[in-house]
């Protein structure tokens, strides 16, 4: 039983490769074979034009000369007269039709009959010179097709060879400066969100130093996405329009507390209405003496180039302004903002500072 059993090592056991189907396999390639094949049938189908017929018909023409048409004619077992006749007045394929004139064989001979000859030419005239050096077209004349009564410029003019190339060209180009533009319009909406985040602490930074510096109001301290940190009566007192809409639809989306702190903030920047320990009627008194023409300071506690000030730094992108605002702590009170450090003088921080530059301090 056991010697009757295939060995396992034996060709028995050993697979032959099955041969790769010549046909097509997947069915995409059968799809589209059978879309060729169907569009083929159709093209063979279809019933050409008069003129369609007429244009393979004048190509087919043009594409052979008389020799070959007349060499498949006598293969089909039939005769071209025309090339018959040409043949029997002694035309060969090659050359030009016309009389042709033999050139003298060699010098020598002509000069012996160089006195005979031109007395000869004398008598006929130029004529015979004329004909001597006239060479006959060995090629057909060419067909210039008839397009039709056109005037100058209605015909469709072709297009020039670098046409496309520069269609192409300009294409890539407006892709490219598409490419910049997006780079350059994300770039800078990503730096000027970066420039918005330092700009809250470095304004604190500002306000903290101006206020131990007795400073009351200062113009770096303004943040248009904080309208409701304005003092009281700068937000009306701007002489632009369209920015004071914009603070005001920023204001309305601020919180209630961020509103009460504002207000306690403003109120704590302006002067108090009547001095401390001074009588109500006395300041009556005053109100009543006072001019009613003299504007109330009140009412507009900001000049006129304060107002200006303001509006043009609340304009100005967060970059321009954040650099403003860093550039008043160096000249003003010998701090950097990327050092988080206020120096002795102006002496100690150019010792010390790596420079104005957020680069320079990594």
């Amino acid at each position: 039983m056991v010697d009757e059993e295939d060995d396992y090592l034996s060709d028995k056991f050993l697979l032959e490769t099955a041969p790769a189907p010549s046909g097509l396999s997947t069915y995409a390639e059968r799809r589209k074979e059978a879309q060729r094949l169907a569009a083929l049938k159709n093209e063979q189908n279809k019933k050409k034009s008069k003129r369609q017929l007429e244009l393979e018909s004048r190509e087919e023409g043009l594409r052979k000369s008389l020799f070959e048409r007349a060499k498949d004619e006598e293969a089909a077992g039939q005769q071209n007269k025309a090339l018959a006749m040409m043949m029997k007045m002694g035309f060969k394929p090659g050359q030009s039709l016309g009389q042709k004139y033999d050139e003298p064989s060699s010098s020598a001979s002509g000069s012996q009959a160089g006195g005979t000859d031109d007395a000869a030419e004398a008598e006929q005239g130029p004529a015979i010179g004329l004909k001597r050096g006239l060479q006959h077209r060995a090629e057909p004349l060419p067909l210039n097709e008839w397009t039709g009564k056109k005037g100058i410029g209605l015909g469709k003019r072709p297009p020039s060879p670098s046409a496309s190339e520069c269609m192409a060209k300009m294409a890539k180009m407006a892709e490219q400066a598409d490419h910049t533009t997006f780079r350059d319009r994300v770039r800078q909406e990503y730096e000027e969100r970066r420039a918005q985040g330092r700009l809250a602490p470095a304004q604190r930074t500002c306000a903290n130093l101006d206020e131990k510096a007795d400073v009351k109001f200062n113009v770096l301290w303004l943040n248009p996405e904080n309208p409701g940190a304005f003092p009281e009566g700068l937000l009306d007192a701007l002489d632009d329009p369209a920015l004071v809409t914009a603070l005001q639809q920023q204001s309305r989306d601020d919180t209630i507390e961020g509103r009460l702190k504002a207000k306690m903030r403003a109120d704590a920047l302006q002067p108090l209405a009547t001095p401390l320990g001074a009588d109500d009627d006395e300041a009556d008194d005053d109100d009543a003496t006072a001019d009613p023409e003299k504007p109330d300071l009140r009412r507009s506690p900001y000049s006129e180039e304060e107002v200006q000030e303001a509006t043009q730094f609340l304009q100005l992108s967060a970059r321009n302004r954040l650099q403003l605002v860093l550039d008043y702590l160096r000249q003003k009170y010998a701090y950097c903002f990327w050092c988080g450090t206020q120096y002795d003088d102006q002496g100690d921080m150019a010792a010390n500072c790596p420079g104005p530059e957020e680069d320079a301090h990594d």
